[in-house]
């Protein structure tokens, strides 16, 4: 029986109890009053051991949860923390990847300024070369118009 049904069946036991007259004072037969106590006595133990043993895991439950709430919360933070990390690296190697396209293109404009230097060097060379070369043949043809002219004199 439970402590309600105990605490139930005492009452109903106090409402039928013959009453004293003339006074607010209820008549209850002692044996059947000590036959609850006794048995409220021997049940109390019994549901203090099972609430204890409720409050105890609702404690356990609750630890249980704010344990998994802080995990959650600290993978959430480690996700954030990675994500930001993965932001940072892919911008890093963005701004690297800008750097060098930017060197290349730089390399690229000064390597071709150099070839035109140096193809205007060559090609001045190469004017300057055939220029001897045209002036020596221009001599020589002069020469051979010369000696012509003494020859034929």
């Amino acid at each position: 029986m439970s402590i309600e049904k105990l605490l139930d069946d005492m009452e109903t036991m106090l409402v039928e109890a013959a009453r004293v007259p003339f006074t607010n004072k209820r008549v209850v037969e002692e044996d059947d009053l000590a036959r609850f106590l006794d048995e409220f006595r021997e049940r109390l133990p019994k549901e203090l051991d099972e609430a204890k043993r409720v409050i105890s895991d609702r404690q356990r439950i609750l630890d249980e949860a704010q344990r998994e709430a802080h995990n959650i919360v600290e993978q959430a933070k480690q996700y954030v923390v990675k994500l930001t990390d993965e932001n940072v690296i892919n911008k890093q190697a963005q701004e690297q990847a800008n750097e060098l396209v930017a060197q290349a293109r730089k390399t690229a404009k000064d390597l071709q300024m150099d070839a035109v230097v140096y193809a205007d060097e060559v090609f001045k060379h190469v004017t300057s070369h055939l220029e001897k070369t045209l002036d020596v043949v221009r001599q020589g043809h002069r020469d051979l118009q010369q000696n012509k002219s003494n020859q034929g004199k």
